[in-house]
């Protein structure tokens, strides 16, 4: 297997988080488009924002389950995804989710803003000359 792999740390607690396959790529933008247009049947702003809880919930487990998954793939990835959303604390999903991203570059959109805020900050760059 080609994909690269990561160790996650959580306090005492550790996880292999291996990158997605291609298709996994392409099957978690559909994840999250069903997740989308699932969460835009709210029309209170109490059920967008739940709404939009269990959106980032739902898809950080979907994206650690399949990269869990990828090191194991005997087991269901669906048992996988399951116990994730039941037994891991936000924190810990996000963060994992996180790496997961990277692993994938999936998170290209993140270091371009990321890169933008930073040049942005700098200012215009000022070039001395030699006689000053």
């Amino acid at each position: 297997m080609f994909l690269e792999k990561t160790v996650f740390y959580y306090g005492f607690e550790q996880a292999e988080l291996y990158e997605l396959t291609a298709l996994q790529r392409a099957e978690y933008f559909e994840c999250i488009a069903r997740l989308l247009a699932e969460s835009e049947q709210n029309t209170t702003e109490a059920g967008k924002g739940a709404a939009l809880v269990r959106l980032n919930t739902e898809s950080n487990a979907w994206l650690v389950s399949r990269a869990r998954w990828n090191g194991n793939r005997e087991a269901d990835v669906e048992e996988i995804y399951h116990q994730i959303l039941s037994e891991w604390p936000e924190k810990a999903l996000s963060q994992a989710a996180e790496k997961v991203m990277m692993l994938s570059g999936l998170d290209v959109d993140v270091k371009a803003e990321e890169q933008r805020e930073y040049e942005a900050a700098e200012g215009p760059e000022v070039k001395q000359s030699a006689g000053s």
